[in-house]
């Protein structure tokens, strides 16, 4: 049996503090059990754009971060999050995986937070910063920004793609998971290469849900479970490792 074999992994949208929302999430995943959590990122309550938030501002913000961490803790299992790109880029809460390794379940995280939108939020990046970033070896990338040119960053109000070229060169070349958010509205699983790219979905507005993703590692590859709560749906995907194509179920 290999180290990872039966390893499960909740993974949680966008939150924007819809505490709420969150709160169904939670229950949800402590009825499957288990052995980790990790949060794509934008965590907290709303800042402003296009300046530094205000003394006020910035504590209500931290308190909603603490809020959903808090949450996810309750859990009793390790935890890792990255910023996203409505998130203040410095915080130093436990379980921030954002540029460095986090330990959770077994399993090396290695996070990658905010987004190339350039909407002028509080955390982005450039591409070419991306791509210089010299990062350690790890079993799970976590990106709030999804790979560009794939089912996960894909606006279909707009029929766009707004995803990361650097994430994508990224999973290209990575054997192993990556878990991403940012596109409330497109959860779902893509293969790129030898990497398994998933997105659960997001909680907030716009176009959030009561939602949740499972990732779980198996003798010969993995599988995700995208859980709707509000639908009742549940929409599996699997990869046997060095196969080039995925397996979709979905059930009521």
């Amino acid at each position: 049996m290999s180290s990872t074999e039966g390893i499960r992994l909740a993974v949680i949208g966008d939150v924007h503090a819809r505490m709420g929302t969150l709160d169904r999430v939670v229950e949800a995943i402590a009825l499957r059990g288990v052995d980790g959590v990790l949060l794509v990122g934008d965590l907290g309550s709303a800042l402003a754009r296009a300046r530094p938030p205000k003394e006020g501002e910035r504590r209500r913000y931290l308190r909603s971060v603490e809020g959903v961490l808090h949450r996810a803790a309750s859990l009793g299992v390790p935890y890792a999050y990255v910023p996203g790109n409505h998130d203040l880029p410095d915080l130093d809460l436990p379980g921030n995986a954002d540029r460095r390794v986090v330990d959770v379940a077994g399993l090396r995280v290695v996070g990658i937070g905010g987004s190339p939108d350039h909407r002028k939020d509080p955390y982005e990046y450039e591409e070419d910063e991306i791509r210089a970033l010299e990062l350690p070896e790890a079993d799970i990338l976590l990106s709030h920004t999804p790979p560009a040119r794939t089912a996960l960053d894909l606006v279909p109000r707009r029929g766009a793609h707004v995803g990361s070229e650097a994430i994508r060169e990224r999973a290209l070349c990575h054997r192993g998971a990556l878990v991403c958010g940012h596109i409330h509205e497109s959860p779902g699983t893509e293969l790129l290469g030898e990497c398994f790219c998933f997105n659960p979905g997001g909680l907030g507005r716009p176009f959030g849900r009561a939602q949740v993703g499972f990732l779980i590692w198996e003798v010969e590859g993995l599988r995700s479970e995208h859980l709707d709560l509000e639908s009742g749906t549940s929409t599996w995907w699997s990869y046997r490792y060095g196969e080039s194509e995925l397996l979709e179920l979905v059930r009521q």
